[in-house]
C-alpha cells in the first residue's frame, strides 16, 4: 500500500509538518511489475508472459473468462490461456491483468459483486461504442470503465460510515456528490479514482477523464480546455455507458434517469452525435445485453 502524505508550509514557504492522508492506495501487484518488465522487449516471449500468467490461478481463470465474454469472443471459445494472449495481443492484455489487478486490490471491504458486475457492464459498453463510433482506443475505453468510480471502494475502506453516507444520497447528481465527500471525509472518490489510476501507471488519458468528472460543465468540453482530447473522448463513452447499462439494470446509484439524460447532452455534443442516433444505438446495445445476459 502507498502511505498517501500532504506536505504543509506557512507562508513564508518554510516547512511545517506531514500529515496523513486518511487512505492508503493499494500497491501494485508484483505480477504485474513482471508483465510490465516482459512486455518492455521489443518482441516479447509469449511463452513467458503464458508462464507468468500462470502462477496465478485465479489471475489465470479470469482472463480466460473474460476473452470468451462477448466482448472479446467474436470467433469460438478458447479453452487455451496462450490462444487468449494471441488473440487478446499485449497490450489489452496488459490492460485486463491491470484492471483485474485493482479490482482484488480494492475488494477488501466486503461483498461489492454489484458494483464490479456494473463496473464491467460499462467497461464492455464503453469499448463497444468506442468500435461503432471510432473515436478513440477500446481498450482505454475499457480500462476508463472498470476505474472510472475505483475511488469509491477505497473511500469504503477508509471510513466506516461511507456506504451509509453514499446509500443516503442515492440520486444525487455527481457534482454534488463530489462536494458532499469533500465537506464530510476532505476528499472525494473522483480525486481518489485519478490518484490512484496515476500510482497504477494507467494511461494519462484515463486519469485525466476520471477528473473529467468532478466538473462536467459543456466548458470542459470546448477546443479551448486545457484537457486533453483524448481524456473528453474517453469520458464521453464512459457517460453513454453509464446512461445504457443504467436503462438495462435500473442501476447507477450516482445519477437519476432525469439528470443523466440532462448530462449527456454536452457529450453528444462532443462526439457529434445526434440524439436520434445514439437512441439507435443505445437500443441495440440494450438488445444485445438480453441476448446474452
Amino acid at each position: 500500500m502507498i502511505l498517501c502524505r500532504s506536505l504543509s508550509y506557512n507562508r513564508y514557504g518554510e516547512f511545517m509538518a506531514i500529515k496523513p492522508k486518511p487512505y492508503l492506495i493499494p500497491s501494485r501487484p508484483e505480477i504485474l511489475l513482471k508483465l510490465a518488465t516482459l512486455l518492455k522487449s521489443a518482441e516479447p516471449d509469449v511463452g513467458a508472459v503464458v508462464n507468468l500468467l500462470k502462477t496465478d490461478v485465479s489471475l489465470y481463470t479470469v482472463v480466460l473468462s473474460t476473452v470468451n465474454s462477448p466482448l472479446f469472443s467474436r470467433v469460438g471459445r478458447l479453452s487455451s490461456l496462450q490462444q487468449a494472449v494471441m488473440r487478446l495481443g499485449f497490450k489489452r492484455l496488459q490492460t485486463l491483468i491491470t484492471v483485474i489487478s485493482l479490482k482484488r486490490s480494492l475488494s477488501k471491504t466486503g461483498r461489492l459483486d454489484r458494483f464490479w458486475d456494473t463496473s464491467t457492464e460499462v467497461a464492455e459498453l464503453a469499448a463497444r461504442l468506442a468500435g461503432i463510433l471510432s473515436v478513440d482506443n477500446p481498450d482505454e475505453a475499457y480500462a476508463l470503465g472498470m476505474v472510472h468510480d475505483c475511488g469509491v471502494p477505497l473511500m469504503m475502506e477508509s471510513f466506516s460510515d461511507y456506504r451509509r453516507f453514499l446509500n443516503a444520497l442515492e440520486g444525487s447528481d455527481l457534482a454534488g456528490l463530489s462536494s458532499l465527500e469533500r465537506q464530510q471525509y476532505g476528499v472525494d472518490h473522483f480525486t481518489l479514482g485519478a490518484e490512484i489510476a496515476a500510482a497504477w501507471h494507467m494511461p494519462e488519458s484515463v486519469c485525466g477523464a476520471i477528473k473529467l468528472q468532478l466538473h462536467y460543465p459543456l466548458e470542459l468540453l470546448k477546443p479551448s480546455a486545457a484537457i486533453n482530447d483524448r481524456s473528453k473522448a474517453l469520458f464521453c463513452l464512459v457517460l453513454l455507458a453509464k446512461d445504457i447499462s443504467g436503462q438495462y439494470r435500473r442501476f447507477w446509484r450516482l445519477n437519476t434517469p432525469r439528470e443523466s439524460w440532462l448530462e449527456l447532452k454536452p457529450a453528444l455534443e462532443y462526439l457529434g452525435l445526434p440524439d436520434i442516433d445514439y437512441l439507435d444505438i443505445r437500443d441495440d446495445c440494450l438488445d444485445q445485453l438480453e441476448r446474452v445476459r
